[in-house]
């Protein structure tokens, strides 16, 4: 897990802290969402949305990057929860978020890093590590003799994820930012889903049949497609230039690209996509059959946390 938004890792957070209601959007999606919802962060005086509110971004680790599933996401929201009740961190995770930084910032012996990491995470596989136990980890791990520099750097990065464990259930809201698919999401799994999120005060935001749905209801023109063909969602095209309805609409509408989102092609239009999704099924049980999206129900409740 790796989070884009973050105070301390390993230490109590300060009565400032505790006061400051955080909102986690876990994404399923790996590029698009983090990239349209990093324009909100980015832009939160513009939009109306109050400083005093932290939004902060959770993505998957680089070892979990393809575990798109909804089931995956709602894996993270429990972890959040676990970590922040236990003040402890399961080895697996810990594995990951050491491996995530490895993989990111460092290019020397990055073979040999990796490998200690997975040496030590071998002898201690299914333990639970206390938060004020990571720096002896560490040391165990890198052997401060071996990769003097290692430990401290590390440190500091797990120190820069301590959004992790500030989750205050009486404060704070996890919310989960998924697509509806009916081709890889089955009825059963999101009603299992729903029912899920509900017991664990975890709040849901779908868009059917993808997170373009939200993002095309930016533009007028969203208002003339064929809804039967945006449902379907079917590749539209040939070869490699074939693409998902939604995604190929969008990109005529307003050059969107997947991989390179400009949210400065939405933020103006904000405002408009809330207006537009209301038109539509914003209803989280209709959303399982009905094109249609409530994110802009997410954006609204953000705007109104003063």
């Amino acid at each position: 897990m790796r989070i884009t938004n973050s105070d301390n890792f390993g230490t109590r957070p300060s009565k400032e802290m505790l006061e400051k209601r955080k909102y986690f959007l876990i994404y399923e999606g790996e590029l698009t969402e983090p990239m349209y919802f990093g324009g909100i962060i980015d832009n939160q005086n513009r939009l109306a949305i109050s400083q005093s509110l932290s939004i902060i971004s959770v993505l998957r680790s680089i070892e979990d990057s393809h575990n798109s599933h909804p089931k995956h996401v709602f894996a993270l929201a429990k972890e959040i929860i676990a970590t922040s009740q236990g003040r402890t961190i399961t080895s697996k995770n810990l594995k990951k978020c050491i491996n995530d930084f490895i993989e990111i910032n460092e290019d020397v012996d990055k073979d040999k890093k990796l490998q200690a990491v997975k040496e030590y995470f071998e002898k201690y596989a299914n333990n639970e590590i206390y938060l004020d136990e990571l720096y002896n980890v560490l040391v165990d791990i890198f052997k401060i003799d071996i990769f003097s520099d290692l430990v401290d750097k590390v440190l500091k990065y797990l120190n820069e994820q301590m959004t992790l464990l500030d989750y205050n259930p009486e404060i704070d809201k996890i919310n989960l930012i998924i697509d509806r698919d009916k081709n890889s999401f089955k009825d059963f799994q999101y009603d299992s889903l729903l029912a899920d999120c509900k017991e664990k005060n975890i709040s849901l935001y779908v868009s059917n049949p993808s997170f373009e749905v939200w993002l095309l209801m930016h533009f007028a023109e969203f208002d003339t497609l064929d809804f039967d063909k945006l449902l379907e969602n079917k590749r539209v095209g040939k070869g490699k230039k074939a693409r998902k309805y939604a995604d190929k609409m969008l990109s005529e509408i307003s050059g969107y690209d997947k991989t390179n989102l400009h949210f400065s092609n939405f933020i103006d239009k904000v405002d408009d996509a809330i207006e537009r999704e209301k038109k539509y099924c914003e209803d989280i049980e209709g959303l399982k059959f009905n094109v249609g999206s409530n994110v802009g129900i997410l954006i609204s409740e953000l705007r109104n946390n003063k």
